[in-house]
């Protein structure tokens, strides 16, 4: 098991992470960047270096964790929202996807990259085949949702 403090060098503060002391830090890999997290309790803040994936979003200081084990990594989220009639400030339905990686996770698929989507309530985190699978499913029902808003429109010209 790959453990994500092994490469960590730890600088203490007064739990205020912006005051960790400059460390001289060593190489990450590929793929990744050493970025400063924010580890501990109130009063027993440290900041501890460690592998970021370069699509990785968060910002580790501002977001501090108990310990380096509960530390995970997020990309930008994309969403889409699904509108009703009758309401332009409500949407009925959202999506929202993102990459989702926890280095310690007992499933090994998590911890590189997963994508995550949710639609606020339920997560579901695929494999990117999975993911590459749920995109050529969700396009084929955009194009039947496109073919249903074709017929719609030559009905509602009709009655016109």
């Amino acid at each position: 098991m790959t453990t994500v403090a092994a490469t960590c060098n730890v600088a203490s503060s007064d739990d205020s992470p912006a005051s960790a002391a400059s460390a001289t830090l060593p190489a990450a890999a590929p793929g990744f960047r050493l970025a400063p997290a924010s580890i501990g309790r109130p009063g027993r803040v440290q900041v501890a270096y460690l592998p970021c994936p370069t699509w990785c979003v968060l910002d580790h200081l501002a977001d501090r964790q108990p310990a380096v084990e509960d530390v995970t990594h997020r990309g930008g989220v994309d969403h889409v929202q699904v509108p009703t009639m009758g309401d332009d400030l409500y949407s009925a339905f959202e999506l929202y996807c993102q990459l989702y990686a926890d280095p310690v996770s007992d499933d090994s698929r998590m911890r590189v990259a997963a994508v995550s989507v949710t639609d606020g309530s339920n997560d579901a985190y695929l494999t990117p085949d999975m993911a590459d699978e749920t995109a050529d499913e969700l396009i084929a029902f955009a194009m039947r949702m496109k073919g249903a808003a074709r017929i719609a429109r030559a009905a509602i010209e009709a009655a016109a």
